[in-house]
């Protein structure tokens, strides 16, 4: 259903109180996502998770995109990141700022100021896509 419009599914979130949660679903789509995406795509999961009721009670569906203060984890989240300004916060402290340029199993390599630079990933604390102007 999500794929019908190009858009992949990032995530699903499940917060709020036990009688009431609100299940958001993280989408994403370059070049972006559109307010009537979210609503096509919220209409067509509406009626999918009534039809298969796969939580009792009620709900409220939520159709959002991750947002750049989301943080990279997966494969996928740094695939997305290509050529971006992240910021790497190491586990032992250090902050980088870099365009990412490649993306392997064990390791990123961003550019930054100073040259390239190779990061593990299992030394990665936080990666996000930071804003440029």
């Amino acid at each position: 259903m999500i794929q019908d419009h190009a858009a992949v599914l990032v995530d699903i979130e499940i917060s709020g109180p036990y009688k009431n949660p609100i299940v958001r679903l993280l989408v994403h789509k370059e070049p972006g996502i559109t307010l009537d995406l979210c609503k096509a795509i919220s209409r067509e999961a509406s009626d999918i998770l009534d039809i298969s009721d796969p939580m009792p009670g009620r709900f409220r569906l939520e159709v959002t995109s991750p947002g750049l203060d989301r943080p990279l984890q997966t494969d996928m989240d740094f695939t997305r990141a290509m050529s971006r300004l992240l910021k790497i916060v190491s586990s032992v402290g250090h902050t980088h700022f870099g365009h990412l340029q490649e993306v392997t199993l064990e390791s990123i390599n961003i550019r930054t100021k100073s040259g390239p630079l190779w990061i593990n990933r299992s030394e990665i604390a936080k990666a996000t896509i930071e804003v440029e102007f």
